[in-house]
């Protein structure tokens, strides 16, 4: 039996729902009595996944904590996002994130839990925002299963557990997607508000990153709004002033305030937010192919080819097990859609998320699997919620229309896809037992097939589902509970089992952990402060500086344990011409920088010529190296006679 489009298409959710704390627990009364309490069980399970355990990571990405650390201590610090309450150099991206992660250590104190709950807390809204986006023009099935297929991708809950700037990002995105629909749906302009605000702050979170959706909620405003086209361009105009003025004032505030009365712009090589935006958070991410390790933490050695950029890149050793396992069932799911376009309600709502759905998704998708080399693992989170509202889309279109054969053969192919490539990520990693990947297998084969013929009985279809929900689910579901249980640091986390191939990520970071390419773990992780060390930075309180280091999360770790603020030469990969070797000169004469602690392995990476190396050499000739704890350090303030 046909499903009735009371049953699969549910209009107007959204504007008759959730706006009070009564209609989130209870719902409406039209609604089926299963749904709230099936949502609400969705939200603890995702609440309980985000949280449980959170204090395993402990301060997570030791350059951001340092970087709240410094917000907390210093307001100028935290207006510019510096490294250290110095005020030497900034990260290298705006600091909205680390923000409200300082509100939160205002309020709890500065602790990993109290730096880490937020981001928990931001990926259940994102949660929830994907269950209203889909429930506001869809049933509840399809809410309900892509709400839980996005809560648990693999990098959703790991970075939902990390403080990297990823999670507000994605929020912010989705409260866009969230917006535009009100927007068309009431064509008022407070909508359009709110959308140009939240694209505008998402750029303020990982700039030209959080832009990704901007013209997928764009274009489906301009067609699907039923305003004159005089006041779409006007309304549109009003939200791209707000994006401009959002997720360019800080910006702009900045590159406006002299150089020498701030600090360096990390990531940049003038110093410049521009440069930053356009160059190392922009083009050069977009389309660099150069050969950096630094970024990349995959030396040339550990690379079978030059660039694994394709159709296939977010299928490999790599990106598999983040966000791998359900990718065939979106691009299924977009070749669907686009199908049995004419299938849709004609409502302006409903296809208007249905482009927005799987434009977002296939933009974002050609971006990640062409970008150059400095493509980072966890930048596939971009994905997660594009991927999940486009599968809930494409669901009710099969709910409604699944007496049509070339609508259970694509549901089919997308079911069985998805099975073959959780059996081929789970057989691409050693720890998990053979018969997991088997069962799913078997299940996605069985529940394929069944979809594929019409049941004879409405047990039978429900058994169908059933079987291809789990196959969807297991395989990342498995790997989202194993990430609570392993602990998370540094520059690049990862999810799952180690992965077989020997030129992996996981399995490059696995042999750092080991002992292996010390510089490598410097840039990843950071030196584990010496205690000896930290009692003497701890008790240098006549600096403004406690010390001067490269490689920034050893820096980081140093100035979180000491308390103390420490200069990281040449911001995060070392690269950057901060301080210059005059400055820093300057500032030891004022007697601004107590201790200066070598890293030559780390220095071994540098080109001669650097920042770092000159600053290096400068210290090795006039200053006189100590042992202290089995560390080397120099005492800035006793000069070779």
């Amino acid at each position: 039996m046909t499903a009735s489009p009371s049953t699969t298409f549910g209009a107007g959710y959204g504007a008759a729902a959730g706006r009070s704390l009564q209609g989130l627990l209870k719902g409406r009364t039209q609604d089926p009595a299963w749904e709230r309490p099936i949502l609400l069980l969705i939200l603890a399970l995702n609440a309980t996944l985000y949280f449980w355990n959170l204090g395993i990571n402990g301060w997570g990405n030791y350059f951001y904590s340092a970087a709240v650390q410094s917000g907390t201590q210093n307001l100028v610090s935290a207006f510019f996002g510096s490294s250290d309450w110095g005020n030497s150099i900034t990260v290298d991206k705006p600091p909205l994130s680390l923000w409200v992660m300082e509100i939160s250590t205002k309020i709890f104190g500065f602790t990993p839990i109290g730096i880490l709950a937020p981001q928990a807390i931001m990926g259940v809204a994102s949660t929830l925002l994907i269950y209203l986006i889909i429930r506001h023009e869809f049933a509840a099935v399809p809410a309900l299963l892509a709400a839980t297929i996005f809560f648990t991708t693999p990098i959703v809950v790991l970075m939902s557990r990390y403080n990297n700037p990823d999670p507000l990002m994605l929020l912010l995105m989705l409260v866009s997607v969230y917006a535009v629909q009100h927007a068309i749906e009431s064509d008022r302009v407070r909508y359009l508000i709110l959308l140009g605000a939240a694209v505008g702050l998402a750029f303020m979170t990982k700039q030209l990153q959080g832009l990704l959706v901007l013209p997928s909620v764009s274009v489906a405003y301009l067609l699907w709004s039923n305003a004159g086209w005089t006041r779409k361009l006007k309304h549109a105009g009003i939200s791209g002033s707000v994006m401009a003025v959002t997720g360019g004032a800080w910006m702009t505030a900045v590159d406006l305030i002299p150089a020498e009365a701030r600090p360096f712009v990390g990531g940049s090589h003038s110093n410049s937010v521009l440069e930053l935006t356009l160059a190392y958070n922009g083009l050069d991410r977009i389309v660099g192919t150069e050969e950096d390790p630094v970024a990349n933490l995959i030396p040339a050695q550990f690379r079978q080819v030059d660039s694994d950029a394709g159709l296939l890149r977010l299928l490999n050793a790599n990106y598999g097990q983040e966000i791998g396992w359900i990718l065939p069932a979106a691009v299924v799911g977009t070749l669907l859609i686009c199908l049995g376009w004419k299938l849709l309600p004609p409502a302006r709502g409903v296809r208007a998320l249905a482009f927005v759905a799987i434009t977002w998704f296939l933009g974002t998708y050609l971006v990640l699997s062409f970008m150059g080399n400095q493509i980072h693992t966890y930048y596939t989170e971009a994905l997660s919620a594009p991927l999940a509202l486009t599968v809930g889309v494409a669901s009710a279109l099969y709910i409604r229309h699944r007496r049509l054969l070339v609508v259970r053969v694509l549901a089919a192919l997308g079911i069985l896809s998805t099975a073959v490539c959780s059996w081929l990520i789970l057989s691409s990693v050693v720890g998990w037992p053979e018969w997991i990947g088997s069962g799913i297998l078997l299940l996605g084969t069985l529940g394929a097939a069944l979809s594929v013929v019409r049941p004879p009985t409405r047990w039978l279809e429900v058994c169908a589902a059933s079987m291809a929900v789990a196959a969807l689910l297991a395989g990342p579901l498995l790997t989202s509970a194993l990430n609570t249980t392993l602990p998370q640091n540094g520059s690049n986390p990862v999810s799952g089992q180690l992965s077989k191939s020997p030129a992996s990520i996981n399995r490059f970071l696995d042999n750092m952990k080991h002992g292996n390419l010390a510089w490598a773990y410097d840039v990843a992780f950071g030196q584990t402060p010496n205690a000896s060390i930290l009692d003497k930075l701890a008790a240098s309180e006549t600096c403004l500086w406690a010390a001067a280091t490269s490689a920034s999360q050893t820096a980081a770790r140093l100035q979180i344990e000491a308390k103390r603020p420490i200069m990281p030469l040449g911001g995060f990969a070392g690269s950057d011409p901060s301080p210059t070797l005059q400055a820093f000169k300057d500032k030891v004469a004022g007697g601004q920088i107590c201790y200066f602690l070598p890293q030559d392995e780390f220095l071994a990476t540098q080109p001669k010529a650097s920042t770092v190396a000159e600053i290096t050499d400068w210290v090795k000739t006039h200053f006189q190296l100590e042992m202290v704890g089995g560390q080397g350090i120099y005492d800035l303030s006793k000069p070779i006679s």
